[in-house]
């Protein structure tokens, strides 16, 4: 790898702009390769007090609700809320897939009335991230949902932002954290970074299950058939560590679902980090 250069005006010069060699995944995180883009999937999750030993939870910020996650079974408008009044006027970024599986994003402004949600423009047939838009003009304070009904109270939740406490105030983490995602059609996800961490200090008694399950579509629409296969379940103590030489493969249209599961009914928090590249299948 070429040295970086210092100009005329010791200012210092990407060895990009002298036309040097630059490491490949530099060049893709920079969005000079066409057809590639990174893909960083964070999630976290505490299960409830006393969990049920073996019982699988997704990491997301609903984890202490054990129950696989659900996917909507069709595209719909989407409704997205604050728990606090004072939110409004905040934008909340929404990134997901439409009827067709083709990737889709909108900017939603938040009401005044805390518990009921404002209506997306677009609908989501997938949700795979929802943030506040760097453009907002205030960080809210309250927990921001996303889900299939205007009422809070019932709906079925498919992305939340937490919150958390920075230099004495309560405002939001910024985004969704969770361990779902859907490839969009005409992309390949090439995953090659799997870890996770559990605040389990381990012993023959006390562990952390990981296990993947995807759910793969005969067809690309709304109404196929669905294959769910769980490609990895894994017991580990501290911490989950793999790093592939070769990236695992999921094709277009699969949901993806990382979940943990404690081994007693002590109550553990587990964050998970998964990284690749998402490639369009022209390229």
């Amino acid at each position: 790898m070429a040295n970086n250069v210092v100009s005329t005006n010791n200012s210092i010069n990407s060895v990009t702009r002298k036309g040097k060699y630059e490491p490949f995944e530099l060049q893709v995180s920079r969005n000079q390769i066409t057809g590639h883009s990174l893909v960083n999937i964070f999630g976290f999750g505490s299960t409830v007090a006393t969990p049920t030993a073996g019982v699988f939870y997704p990491a997301w910020e609903n984890a202490n609700t054990p129950a696989y996650y659900v996917f909507p079974s069709s595209a719909q408008i989407m409704y997205v809320a604050s728990t606090v009044s004072g939110d409004a006027g905040a934008f909340i970024q929404i990134t997901g897939l439409d009827a067709n599986y083709s990737p889709i994003s909108e900017i939603v402004t938040l009401g005044g009335t805390a518990g009921t949600g404002v209506a997306t423009v677009k609908s989501y047939l997938r949700i795979n991230n929802i943030s506040v838009a760097l453009i907002s003009p205030s960080n809210p304070t309250g927990v921001i949902t996303i889900q299939n009904q205007a009422a809070t109270s019932g709906a079925v939740e498919y992305a939340q932002i937490n919150t958390s406490t920075l230099n004495g105030s309560t405002v939001s983490n910024g985004t969704s954290q969770m361990s779902v995602y859907t490839v969009p059609a005409g992309f390949t996800l090439y995953l090659s970074r799997f870890t996770a961490n559990t605040s389990y200090t381990g012993n023959t008694a006390n562990y952390t299950l990981y296990r993947a399950v995807a759910q793969y579509p005969s067809v690309l629409n709304s109404s196929a058939t669905l294959v769910k296969r769980v490609v990895l379940q894994t017991p580990f103590v501290t911490e989950f560590n793999i790093q592939r030489s070769y990236p695992f493969v999921y094709p277009q249209g699969t949901d993806v679902v990382w979940q943990f599961a404690p081994s007693g009914t002590v109550a553990v928090s587990v964050g998970i980090n998964i990284g690749g590249i998402l490639i369009d299948n022209g390229s």
